[in-house]
Parts: structure tokens; C-alpha cells; sequence
């Protein structure tokens, strides 16, 4: 398959968010200007201001290191560059653990400040998998996010992601894999939030003869973010699942715990533990993470 045809996915994904977007700023219409003397007279009713976006603090726009994807986009004129590393450790037969970095995602902002666009670059891997080494890097993504409408203490969007087969054998997909999810948010009140993700996904792996094949998996993921004092940070706890873990295999879960402190309006840290309690094929799952994100 040629690069062109890998990326014609990628074209289809963007030019949809972008009729969305037209579509939507089509229906908004600009607030009426008072002429000059108009009467100081208040009306009969005065219509209420519209709810302020939720999405201004960089809590709210950066998505790592969740499972789920946040709702916010970056805005008019800002880039974020989000970076991470992660341990993964394989318990049971055939076991071992995997390293990877940097995990970057450099998301863009648009015109629309609804919308914008995000590129995965490849990531190193390093891995001691029953008692075997091996290294190499992750394929490259492509994706866009579009924030569909927000109240007082809600806010809904999409985005999609078509993944390219770049890396190399023992850590890439194999095919291309596609990506759309609905997102959303509710704040319960000043210290509590929920969030959650409905994934739906054209996964690929490679299967046990060395042929990578693709299989479809629904991933929802919930998460409870509660507000710490002293500063702008959070803890969260997500429960992600997937309805099938791979070609030949079920079900799975992860559950994980996140920290996150914004310094300043423009660097955020995270550290993150998860594990996922689900037996497959004799094994189980935890790992570590930590991660730095950046805003202009």
C-alpha cells in the first residue's frame, strides 16, 4: 500500500470534522449591536449570557495519560506538545516488562477553536520479553478533535485517528488502524467531575503465523477526577474496557490513578499507576508512568 493511500483515511476524517465545524458556526448568529440613543429601558425579559467554555485551563485540554480522550481542543494560536514514558510489566508464563518513550502528541490549534489537529509521532520501544530483547519504534498517527457544544457543567465532542503501520514488527500494528470516539464531560460540582470516552475501533495485531489481522473492539472508559487544594491538580481514577483484547482473544479492563499539577499556564506533570485485573492467557498487567505536557 502506497503512503498516499494510507493518508486518504486521514483525508476523509478531517474533511468530515470540518463540514461539522462549518455546519456549526453557520447556525450562530451574532448578537444584535444597539444603535446609537437606543432607550436605556431594560426589556420585558432579558435573555440569560450563554455558559463560559469549560475548556480554558491546561487540566482541561491536555489528555494524557487516560485511556479515554478529553473533550477539549487546543485553542486559536496554541500548540501543545504532550510527552510520556511508561513500564509496562507482563506477569505469568512468557513474561516481561516494556519501556516506551517519548509517546508525544503534538495537537494544533485551528481557526475554529473547536477544533484542532493532532499528529502521534513514532515512538522508541524497549522490551525483555521471556528472557528475549528487543527494541524499535511505534507507528505514526493522525487525528483531528472537534468540541461539539458545552453547557454550565457539561461539554461533548468527537475525534478520530487512523494509525499508519511504520514501526517495526514486534511493536506495530500491522495494518492501519481507525479510531472514532464520542467524548464527554459533567462537572458535579467545584471539587468532582466525571469524563468518559465511547470508543469504537478498527484494531490490528499480529496473530501467532507472523500476519498482522485486523478486528473490531468497543472501548468505553469512565473516569472520577476530584480537585486538590493548594494549586491547580487533580487525582483521577478511569476504568477502561475493551471488548476484545485481540484477534484470537476476550475481553479486557485496566484500571489506573493519575496525578496531575499544572505549573503556571504552560507545563503540567503527571505520574500515573494502572493494572489491568483480567487473566489472558495466564498473564496479567501493571505498569508506571509519568509524563510532561507543554502549551504555548
Amino acid at each position: 500500500m502506497t503512503i498516499s493511500q494510507r493518508l486518504a483515511p486521514v483525508a476523509l476524517v478531517a474533511a468530515a470534522l470540518l463540514t461539522v465545524a462549518a455546519a456549526r458556526a453557520q447556525t450562530i448568529s451574532p448578537s444584535p449591536v444597539p444603535s446609537p440613543g437606543a432607550s436605556a429601558a431594560p426589556s420585558a425579559s432579558a435573555t440569560p449570557s450563554a455558559p463560559s467554555d469549560p475548556c480554558g485551563s491546561l487540566l482541561s485540554i491536555v489528555n494524557r495519560p487516560t485511556f479515554g480522550t478529553g473533550v477539549c481542543t487546543v485553542r486559536t494560536g496554541h500548540v501543545v506538545l504532550e510527552n510520556g514514558y511508561t513500564n509496562l510489566v507482563t506477569t505469568g508464563p512468557g513474561g516481561g516488562n516494556t519501556a516506551t518513550y517519548p509517546q508525544s502528541l503534538l495537537r494544533i490549534g485551528t481557526a475554529d477553536p473547536h477544533l484542532d489537529f493532532e499528529v502521534g509521532p513514532i515512538s522508541e520501544n524497549r522490551s525483555s520479553v521471556g528472557g528475549v530483547f528487543a527494541e524499535g519504534l511505534s507507528d505514526l498517527a493522525i487525528g483531528a478533535k472537534y468540541e461539539l457544544g458545552y453547557t454550565s457543567n457539561a461539554d461533548w465532542g468527537l475525534n478520530a485517528v487512523v494509525t499508519i503501520p511504520t514501526g517495526a514488527t514486534a511493536f506495530s500494528a500491522g495494518n492501519a488502524q481507525y479510531t472514532g470516539n464520542f467524548n464527554w464531560a459533567y462537572t458535579v460540582n467545584s471539587e468532582f467531575a466525571l469524563s468518559g470516552t465511547l470508543g469504537f475501533n478498527a484494531f490490528s495485531a499480529y496473530v501467532s503465523a507472523g500476519v498482522p489481522q485486523s478486528y473490531f473492539a468497543f472501548t468505553p472508559t469512565i473516569e472520577l477526577s476530584a480537585a486538590l487544594p493548594g494549586g491547580p491538580s487533580q487525582i483521577s481514577a478511569e476504568y477502561a474496557y475493551f471488548s476484545k483484547a485481540g484477534p484470537a482473544l476476550g475481553s479486557k479492563t485496566f484500571v489506573d490513578f493519575i496525578y496531575q499539577r499544572d505549573f503556571g499556564q504552560h507545563v503540567q506533570f503527571d505520574v500515573e499507576y494502572g493494572f489491568s485485573p483480567t487473566l489472558l492467557n495466564g498473564q496479567t498487567q501493571h505498569y508506571v508512568g509519568a509524563g510532561l505536557s507543554f502549551m504555548n
